[in-house]
C-alpha cells in the first residue's frame, strides 16, 4: 500500500475509531434515558424513510465515487462531471421526499409527527457529496467531517435528551449535525470545483442508466440490511427492531475497519484500471493485497468479538441481555461481508462487472427475504440474523465464483492459515479467560489485551508475509528517523 493509500487508510480509520467510540458512549445512555420504546419508533420510522432515499439516491454514492476517480485528472471534465451528477442526485431526492410525505399522509396514522422529523434527513440526504471527496482520494476532508458530526450529534442528545418525551429533540439533533456536516463538505468543496451551468437533461441522458445499472445491487443488499428491521417491526414487535439494530451495529462498528479498505481501494483500482498501462494486472495485484488484508483482520474480530460478548454486554447493556446472543450469532458476517467487500466493491465494480455483482446481491436478498419471511414471526431478531448471516455468505460465495477465472486470489498461502487457525486459537483462549474473570470493565479489557497479544504472536512466531513485512518497514522507518 503505497503512502497516499496509507494515509487515507488512517484518516478513514481515525473515522472509524470514532465512529465506534462515540456510539459505545451514547448507546447505554439513550436505553435507560430514551427507552426502547421511542427509540423503536425512531429506528422504524427510519427504516421506512430508508427505502425512499434508496430510491431518491440511486446508485450515486458508487457511481459517483467510480466516475471522479476516472476523470480527477481533468479539470474540465471533473467539473462537468460533478454538477451532472449532483444536479441529478437532487432532482431524484425531491422527488423522493415528496413520495415519503405523502406516504405519511396517506398511510401512517400514529407517531407521524416523529416519522414528519425524521424524513428531514432526507435533506441531508440530497446534499451529502462524500462521494466526489472519495473519488479525488480527499479522505481527509470527508473523515473530519464526518468525525464533527458524530461529536455534535452526541454532545447535544447527551445534554437535551432526558427522557423518552424528548424522542423529537433527539430526532432534530441528528438531522441537524448531518446538515452541518454536509455545509463543511461544500465549504471544502471549492478547492477541487469552480461552477458550471450544465443541462438536466444531459446529466441523466450522461449518467441515469449506469446509477440505475448500480441501484438494483443497491436495492438487493437493502434488503438484507435495512428490510430486516422493517420485517421485523411489521412481523413481531418495535423493541426487537432495536435489540436487532444494536446488536448488528456493535458488529458491524469493527467491520468498518475492513470495509473502509474497500473505500479507499475503489477508486484507486479504477484509476489504474482505466488510466494506466497494464491496468488490469496492477488492479490484481492491489485485490491480493488487499484481500490478505481483510482476512487478517476479519477473522480476529470475528472470533474475538463472539468470546467476549457474554461479558461485554452484561456490563455494557444489562437491561438487554438478548443482545450478546444476537451478537455471537452475527459475528460471522464480519468475514463474510470482509471478503465480499474485495471480490465486489473492489474488484467487481471498479471494473464494469455490473451484471455479475448485481446476480450475486440480487440471489442474496432473495435467499434473506425467504428466511426472514419464515423465521421472523416466530423468532423476531434472531431469524433475522439467521438471514443476514445467510445472506453474506450466499454473496460470498457466489462473487468468488463469478470472479474465480478473471483473477487469481491466492487462497492456498499460508498466510490464510494462519489467520485461521490463530484466530480459533485466540477464541479458545479468550472464552476460557471469560469465564474466570469478573464481568465488567476491567475483565473485558483484560480479554481484549490477551486476544490481540496471542494473535499477534502467533503472526509473529510463524513469521506470517505480511507482518513481517509490516514490521521490516516499521524498521525500516526507524531506522531512517533515528
Amino acid at each position: 500500500m503505497d503512502r497516499r493509500l496509507l494515509r487515507n487508510y488512517l484518516y478513514n480509520i481515525l473515522y472509524q475509531v470514532v465512529k465506534i467510540v462515540l456510539p459505545l458512549i451514547l448507546v447505554p445512555y439513550t436505553a435507560s434515558h430514551i427507552g426502547e420504546g421511542a427509540l423503536g419508533i425512531y429506528q422504524y420510522a427510519g427504516s421506512i424513510m430508508n427505502w425512499f432515499i434508496l430510491f431518491g439516491i440511486l446508485g450515486v454514492n458508487t457511481y459517483g465515487n467510480r466516475e471522479i476517480a476516472k476523470v480527477r485528472n481533468d479539470k474540465e471534465k471533473l467539473n462537468r462531471t460533478f454538477f451532472e451528477i449532483f444536479a441529478m442526485q437532487v432532482t431524484d431526492m425531491l422527488i423522493a421526499m415528496a413520495a415519503f410525505f405523502l406516504f405519511i399522509h396517506f398511510f401512517v396514522t400514529e407517531n407521524a409527527f416523529y416519522y414528519k422529523l425524521t424524513g428531514l434527513t432526507m435533506i441531508a440526504s440530497m446534499l451529502d457529496i462524500t462521494w466526489f471527496f472519495y473519488g479525488v482520494e480527499d479522505f481527509k476532508k470527508a473523515s473530519i467531517r464526518n468525525i464533527i458530526v458524530k461529536f455534535l450529534g452526541v454532545v447535544l442528545i447527551m445534554n437535551f435528551c432526558h427522557t423518552p418525551d424528548d424522542l423529537d429533540l433527539y430526532i432534530l439533533f441528528n438531522v441537524g449535525a448531518e446538515l452541518v456536516g454536509q455545509a463543511i463538505m461544500f465549504v471544502q468543496l471549492r478547492q477541487y470545483i469552480t461552477f458550471e451551468k450544465i443541462s438536466l437533461r444531459d446529466a441523466y441522458r450522461h449518467h441515469f442508466k449506469a446509477t440505475f445499472q448500480l441501484f438494483i445491487p443497491t436495492i438487493a443488499i437493502s434488503v438484507y440490511t435495512m428490510f430486516d428491521q422493517t420485517m421485523i417491526g411489521a412481523l413481531y414487535n418495535s423493541d426487537h427492531v432495536v435489540y436487532y439494530n444494536t446488536s448488528m451495529n456493535i458488529v458491524k462498528m469493527f467491520l468498518t475497519f475492513i470495509t473502509s479498505i474497500g473505500s479507499v481501494m475503489l477508486p484507486r483500482v479504477t484509476n489504474v484500471y482505466y488510466n494506466e498501462n497494464d491496468g488490469l494486472a496492477k488492479a490484481e495485484h492491489l485485490i491480493r493485497q488487499t484481500m490478505k488484508i481483510a482476512w487478517l483482520l476479519a477473522f480476529p474480530m470475528c472470533f474475538g468479538m463472539m468470546a467476549i460478548a457474554p461479558n461485554f454486554i452484561s456490563w455494557y447493556l444489562p437491561e438487554w441481555p438478548i443482545v450478546a446472543q444476537l451478537i455471537v450469532l452475527g459475528c460471522p458476517i464480519i468475514i463474510f461481508i470482509s471478503t465480499s467487500n474485495v471480490t465486489g466493491t473492489q474488484y467487481m465494480v471498479p471494473t464494469g462487472m455490473y451484471n455479475q455483482y448485481t446476480a450475486s446481491v440480487v440471489a442474496g436478498s432473495c435467499i434473506n427475504f425467504c428466511i426472514n419471511w419464515i423465521l421472523i414471526p416466530e423468532y423476531g431478531a434472531f431469524g433475522a440474523i439467521i438471514g443476514s448471516v445467510a445472506a453474506e455468505f450466499s454473496v460470498m460465495m457466489i462473487q468468488m465464483i463469478l470472479i474465480h477465472d478473471k483473477v487469481t486470489i491466492g487462497f492456498r498461502s499460508r498466510s490464510y492459515r494462519i489467520y485461521v487457525l490463530g484466530s480459533l486459537l485466540m477464541y479458545a483462549i479468550v472464552s476460557v479467560l471469560g469465564w474466570q474473570l469478573p464481568a465488567d470493565v476491567l475483565g473485558t479489557v483484560i480479554q481484549i489485551l490477551c486476544g490481540v497479544l496471542i494473535y499477534g504472536l502467533v503472526l509473529i512466531l510463524t513469521r506470517e508475509e505480511l507482518t513481517m513485512k509490516i514490521l521490516r518497514h516499521l524498521k525500516e522507518r526507524r531506522t531512517r528517523h533515528a
